[in-house]
């Protein structure tokens, strides 16, 4: 312990005198003002007083109690009333030391003022082992110092509460192993005490990196103040048009859309029908144009996200009756207790049935000025997209078309039959936006100058002798997706005005691009254009051809089958590990992948990917769009994988 600590960075405390007693030393360390942060490690017996508020006692090797309780040294931390101690986290490897992780007055104090801290190695009730906790700690720290154990890189510090629950998870594998159930107490904190404990600095996250972005205040600061399920990086990604090629939020890249812009822009500023719907081929840039009006819109990312937005032809005004929500693999309650949330209910005002259109139109109405503006992106990625469609959006899109009675509701989603008298709804209204209803000529000149732009900035093709081969092959990209000047409409039969693709052509064209950019850059422009040409017409010919080609990569299509199984928020690696052995041939019935296959495998596979952080700490990970997800549970093994099985 004493090693591993170390390496952590504590220094070990030198006894004050030869003659001092553990008691002393104790003491001397919770009331020293050298140092701010301090680990207590003690085994030894442990007994509990005989009456009174039957104290933990530590019992020395002599047999003998020591004259003190632990719950005194506690006290010492936290109840002088002039002087700071030190920060005090309590490792006690003794018997009966959940007494001491539990004391009423301690649990009593707010969460965010204590300064000690307690992992006991077993409850109030029972005996200690084998030094199990020792033993359960030294090898979770270690795990986190060796990279077996990792929370998300944005983390300073181990979060204390997943600290304790690996090493719970550890002492319940010593359990099995030697018998003699044993199980940990960590200091509880109350259930309606929602302080974060992520900023302990008991233990430095070894994994740590600065987020460095042009938008770092929105990567890290702003996006965590704003509710879960708005999901605001979601919206800034995709407004930003850059997910695909990995470039952060420094630079906007939305084009084209103007008539889109410009009326959604106006309806942001309250003109026009209360409802309105964007449809759509999966794709097709339904987020990229919302997310791109959200930033502009929202009070919060309005300022930080200016170079995503400014450029567009109309912008919406600051809105500070704005609330969002991204809908994808979220419940019907999820979405509207965020909706709530946002709109300033509390715990205390949420009806026992939970909230329903008709409260939360109540809601829109609350405090003053006009009504709220609620913005609802993948209506058909949620859970149970039907639930969410007839009993929430539709009473509320029938406020929305009332005057003076409900929000002003936007709906993203596909065009499917399910969402029937939704889309009827808004299409009586004058409010229905189909991003599939455009000139293909409209399109070609957006998704040319797209391409462009992406090649323009940190590219081979932004160098000066490749100029000329970076406009061909952004023109052959935007001729080939859109069939507009392609030179192999006439041999495929596609019908003047219509375009090839069932998917959105600015995301399979982004993909292609990164592809185009692993090859050698090719600077003679006739040859440029045929690269460009080459795009496939369809995400999944697409996707089949970027793994095809990565044939020394055998863990990641696994992985990526894995993630399309992913919910909510995503998956941890523990749990990858497990879900891609099953879709990896030449592993099945091994156990889990290795920790470093699969880490291998999601650093190939970062440009599919979105990352989240879960409550604990843990980095999450899903696909980055839901159409990836279908096509890999579809088909998870590909054609090698699908002949070997049948």
């Amino acid at each position: 312990m004493s090693k591993v600590l170390r390496e952590f960075g504590y220094l070990e405390h030198r006894r004050t005198s030869p003659d001092s007693g553990l008691g002393e030393e104790i003491r001397s360390a919770v009331t020293s003002s050298d140092s701010s942060v301090l680990v207590v490690h003690v085994v030894a017996h442990g007994a509990l007083a005989e009456s009174g508020d039957r104290g933990l006692y530590v019992v020395g090797s002599d047999g003998s109690a020591l004259d003190d309780p632990v719950s005194s040294w506690i006290s010492l931390i936290e109840s002088h009333p002039g002087k700071q101690r030190p920060l005090t986290l309590f490792i006690l490897d003794l018997c009966h030391s959940g007494a001491a992780a539990t004391l009423p007055w301690h649990q009593e104090m707010p969460t965010g003022r204590r300064r000690a801290w307690v992992i006991s190695a077993t409850s109030r009730r029972d005996k200690a082992f084998d030094y199990r906790l020792s033993r359960a700690t030294t090898a979770v720290l270690q795990q986190y110092l060796d990279g077996t154990l990792r929370v998300d890189p944005s983390y300073r510090h181990i979060p204390l509460p997943t600290v304790g629950h690996e090493i719970s998870r550890v002492v319940a594998e010593l359990n099995a192993a030697e018998g003699y159930n044993q199980q940990i107490e960590v200091s509880r904190v109350p259930f309606t005490d929602h302080t974060h404990l992520d900023d302990l600095p008991f233990f430095p996250n070894p994994g740590h990196r600065r987020r460095v972005s042009v938008l770092s205040e929105v990567d890290s600061g702003v996006a965590s103040l704003l509710d879960e399920t708005f999901d605001p990086r979601h919206f800034m990604l995709r407004g930003a048009g850059t997910e695909l090629l990995d470039r952060g939020l420094g630079q906007g890249y939305f084009r084209g859309r103007e008539a889109e812009v410009r009326t959604l822009s106006a309806w942001f500023n309250g003109q026009g029908s209360g409802f309105r719907i964007v449809t759509g081929k999966p794709g097709v840039g339904k987020s990229a144009l919302l997310g791109v009006l959200v930033c502009a819109a929202h009070p919060t990312l309005r300022a930080p996200t200016q170079p995503l937005w400014f450029a567009l032809p109309a912008k919406p005004a600051r809105n500070d009756r704005l609330v969002v929500v991204h809908a994808r693999r979220r419940s019907l309650e999820q979405i509207a207790d965020s909706l709530a949330r946002q709109m300033g209910a509390t715990e205390e005002d949420r009806p026992p049935g939970g909230w329903d259109a008709e409260g939360l139109t109540r809601l829109a109405h609350t405090g003053f000025g006009a009504a709220y503006t609620l913005v609802i992106d993948a209506l058909d990625e949620a859970e149970r997209p039907d639930d969410v469609a007839q009993a929430l959006l539709l009473p509320l899109a029938r406020s929305a078309l009332t005057a003076g009675t409900g929000p002003r509701l936007l709906v993203g989603t596909r065009s499917e039959p399910r969402f029937a008298a939704l889309l009827q709804l808004a299409q009586d209204a004058g409010g229905l936006i189909d991003l599939d209803d455009t000139v293909p000529s409209d399109v070609y000149r957006a998704l040319r100058q797209y391409v462009a732009d992406l090649l323009a900035v940190d590219t081979p093709y932004a160098a000066w002798d490749a100029a000329e081969a970076a406009d061909a092959l952004a023109e052959g990209i935007a001729a080939r997706l859109t069939g507009v000047n392609d030179p192999a409409r006439d041999k495929v039969h596609i019908p003047d005005g219509t375009s090839p693709l069932g998917w959105g052509e600015f995301l399979v064209a982004g993909l292609y691009l990164r592809r185009v950019l692993d090859l050698p850059t090719e600077r003679d422009p006739d040859l440029a254009r045929q690269l460009g040409l080459a795009v496939p017409v369809g995400l999944p010919e697409l996707l089949e051809l970027d793994l095809a080609r990565r044939t020394d990569r055998p863990h990641l299509r696994p992985t990526l089958a894995a993630l399309a199984h992913a919910k909510g928020l995503g998956m941890p690696e523990r749990v990858v590990a497990h879900i891609a052995a099953a879709f990896a041939p030449s592993h099945v019935g091994s156990g889990p992948l290795p920790h470093a296959a699969v880490r291998t495998a999601l650093a190939q596979a970062r440009f599919y990917l979105r990352r989240d952080i879960d409550v604990n700490g843990t980095t999450l990970y899903r696909l980055f769009h839901e159409g990836l997800a279908e096509r890999l549970c579809a088909d998870p093994y590909g054609s090698p994988g699908k002949e070997q099985t049948s």
